[in-house]
């Protein structure tokens, strides 16, 4: 008795698969469309985030936003930041980890802050920085 039912349990699945890879395929266009429209609202560039000849993230070299903060950029803020967690190092050991790329422990302070605070607000600049940090 499980056995046949089993067969008309797959039967009903296979006869349902048009419509459900239909809907799929509507909630993947409306997403899609959802998508356009917040960029268009916000003044996105197409493909969110990314500008042409920028680069990951859609931020071009010159943008003010990458100006190192106590000379430490946004790709060696990431480094630091990413070898630190992938070591589970505590306050003390990312000012250490920090100096082992030649940043001084006070430049690492302020960059630690600042950095931060420049990318909260800035979806577009916080983007970028989960971009270098999954790159570095």
């Amino acid at each position: 008795m499980g056995l046949f039912k089993q067969f008309k349990d797959m039967r009903n699945v296979v006869a349902a698969a048009p419509d459900m890879i239909a809907q799929a395929q509507q909630t993947s266009a409306a997403a899609q469309a959802y998508a356009a429209q917040a960029q268009a609202s916000y003044g996105m560039p197409a493909g969110y985030g990314f500008a042409p000849g920028a680069p990951a993230g859609g931020i071009a070299a010159g943008d003010p936003r990458l100006a190192p903060i106590a000379g430490v950029d946004l790709t060696m803020y990431a480094r630091i930041s990413k070898a630190a967690s992938q070591e589970g190092l505590n306050a003390d050991g990312l000012v250490l980890k920090a100096q082992s790329y030649g940043v001084s422990a006070q430049a690492w302070q302020e960059a630690a802050t600042g950095w931060p605070a420049r990318m909260r607000g800035d979806m577009q600049l916080a983007v970028h920085y989960g971009n270098l940090f999954g790159q570095v």
